[in-house]
């Protein structure tokens, strides 16, 4: 029933305005109960009036039946013409007729207006011999009708009536009109049209003066509504008269003060971060697919030294000249690869361009995104030309102390060791002791200049490896060896575990013998008053494992997010009484995975420390699965 409703669009029949509507719909709702209503009534009064006048004009007839049949026995015409005449003077009545038993006329009245004619037509009639009323039509007559033509007025009858005296002697025919009857019911249809009218009238005035304030305030809720996306926090006053739309402003008000606080709280928030954007080192971009800038922050513009303006719109390649030689979405999206492959935060060194042409180095890390479907870029840049120039000076300082400070502290070291054996002859054992703290001291400077010097190489990527085949299981022993005898200065004592007589990996031996050396040496410094450290040797899944455990106090669980880190020593007593540079660990790392391997540890505070490491089994090895 909808989608037939739906189909012929009744909807395009009703006015635009909601008012307009209502009144429409109220109108004619009004006006077709009203029409029903006196239609109803007309059309009772139209059959009670003419069940009146057929009672009449029956009984009518039945009295001249009754009085007529004397006058025919006694052919007495002129008696017959006066009692048709006095009775054809009653309302309604149109003529009256008698005919004998032969159907042929005897005398007839007819009235025509106040006018009454007798008709002494000879033309044979026969009557009719049911008894029942039934209609004529006049020649000139016009029917009319009510309800708007769907029912029409009959106005011309007759009614045949027998004249009997002990047998029929006759037939009455009397004819009349309900015309009057008809300009009654036209007249009652037309006032009921009238009444219809007005209240319908009446109706929809009534309803406009009521519905003028609560359509109003729903027009100011409208324009509230229109307004309140550009002046948010505006409040309309509120209607009282109609529940809905007293909930509805009420609502609104409401919805405006929410949307104001947001509104604000959105404000500031961008205020914040713009600011924080503008005030940030390093410059952010929003790169569109084909490569021009769509935003930047204030240090965008400092690092390429133009105006905000000049960077909107221009294209990326005006300031990486790498961009120039590729199309510009997949230099973009080669670059977001590389830039999610690298472990620091700024994805890579790129060469760029100021906006004078003058080249410098940066660091650039770039992700993708979407806005509205469509991919976007984003991009951070940081000018590394200080940093530059702090790593030459780094450099040139790292050259310095390997020239300057090596090897006079070697010749030191050296000298002084030749001292104490007693190559100058024997010493007092005062100078001796002097000497010997002279000599540890020099020995520390060494260890000292040599971690610095590894870290540099590290740093610049310049650390050689060379990887040979290395039974594990020999290095391991030669350095338990050579470090014992600095075990022992903590009295701790190296065990060897293992169950393997030979294990082959690929590693550099000198490399190994310094990661070794590092770990063994902590694990003595650290093993807090303990008899020995636990070292193990074998294999697991394809890789040669070494662990190294101590029994000391463990390391605290706020630095063991670091220990990995450069110069990273644990804020206790014990690590600053031992000494170190803090440069061993981070050295062992870097040389372990440039081997292949990787390092870790586990450790519980108050129990100890295990550190250990992975290295790769040679190919006969791993072919073999020793």
């Amino acid at each position: 029933m909808r989608a037939w409703l739906d189909s012929i669009q009744l909807r395009r029949l009703l006015p635009y305005r909601m008012t307009s509507q209502l009144m429409f719909l109220v109108g004619v709702s009004v006006a077709l109960s009203s029409i029903l209503a006196a239609g109803v009534f007309t059309y009772a009064s139209i059959n009670r009036s003419r069940e009146v006048a057929d009672e009449q004009m029956l009984y009518l007839g039945k009295s001249i039946s009754s009085i007529s049949s004397g006058l025919i026995i006694g052919r007495d015409v002129a008696g017959l013409e006066e009692l048709l005449r006095v009775n054809a003077k009653l309302p309604y009545v149109e003529s009256i007729l008698i005919v004998d038993v032969n159907h042929r006329p005897i005398t007839s009245v007819i009235k025509r207006g106040e006018v009454l004619m007798a008709s002494y037509d000879m033309t044979l009639v026969k009557p009719d011999a049911s008894g029942l009323r039934r209609t004529y039509e006049l020649d000139s007559a016009s029917k009319r009708s009510v309800f708007f033509g769907l029912h029409p007025l009959d106005e011309h009858f007759e009614v045949w009536l027998p004249i009997e005296a002990g047998t029929q002697i006759g037939s009455l025919r009397v004819r009349y009109s309900l015309e009057a009857v008809n300009d009654a019911i036209m007249s009652r249809w037309g006032y009921a049209l009238l009444f219809v009218l007005l209240v319908t009238v009446a109706v929809l005035v009534l309803l406009a003066v009521l519905l003028r304030a609560p359509m109003q305030a729903l027009g100011n809720i409208t324009a509230f509504a229109s307004l309140s996306a550009v002046k948010a926090s505006r409040q309309i006053p509120v209607y009282s008269g109609t529940k809905e739309i007293y909930e509805l402003a009420t609502a609104l008000n409401r919805l405006s003060i929410t949307i104001r606080s947001h509104e604000q709280n959105l404000s500031d928030r961008m205020a914040q971060n713009q600011a924080i954007l503008d005030n940030l080192a390093d410059g952010i971009l929003v790169i569109e697919s084909d490569g021009s800038i769509r935003s930047c922050n204030a240090a965008t513009s400092r690092i390429f030294a133009c105006e905000h303006r000049d960077l909107i719109g221009a294209s990326i390649d005006r300031f990486i000249p790498a961009a120039k030689l590729v199309n510009k979405s997949r230099f973009l999206s080669e670059f977001v690869e590389r830039s999610h492959s690298k472990q620091n935060v700024i994805g890579a060194e790129i060469e760029a361009s100021r906006m004078n042409g003058d080249i410098f180095p940066a660091d650039m890390a770039m992700s993708k995104t979407s806005d509205h479907g469509e991919a976007i870029f984003i991009g951070i840049i940081r000018d590394i030309s200080e940093r530059r120039r702090l790593d030459r000076l780094k450099s040139e300082f790292v050259a310095t102390v390997s020239h300057e400070l090596r090897t006079p502290l070697t010749s030191i070291h050296g000298s002084l060791k030749l001292v104490e054996s007693g190559v100058m002859g024997e010493i007092p054992p005062e100078a001796k002791k002097l000497v010997g703290l002279a000599q540890k001291n020099s020995s520390r400077l060494i260890l000292l200049i040599n971690d610095l010097l590894d870290m540099e190489k590290l740093v610049a990527g310049k650390m050689p490896i060379q990887l040979v085949e290395v039974d594990l299981v020999s290095a391991v022993r030669q350095s338990l060896a050579d470090n014992a005898g600095y075990a022992s200065n903590y009295h701790v004592q190296y065990i060897l575990e293992t169950s393997c007589e030979a294990l082959q990996v690929q590693a550099d031996t000198g490399r190994l013998a310094q990661v070794l050396a590092n770990i063994l040496s902590n694990a003595a410094k650290f093993s807090n008053g303990a008899e020995k450290v636990d070292v193990r040797v074998r294999e697991v899944d394809h890789h040669a494992l070494i662990e190294i455990e101590d029994y000391g106090q463990g390391i605290p669980a706020d630095f063991q997010g670091e220990i990995f880190n450069a110069f990273a020593q644990a804020n206790n007593g014990n690590t600053r009484q031992q000494g170190g540079t803090g440069l061993g660990l981070k050295i062992s790392k870097a040389l372990v995975e440039a081997m292949g391997g990787q390092i870790g540890f586990s450790t519980q505070e108050g129990m100890g420390t295990t550190f250990w490491f992975t290295l790769p089994l040679s190919f006969d090895d791993a072919a073999s699965g020793i």
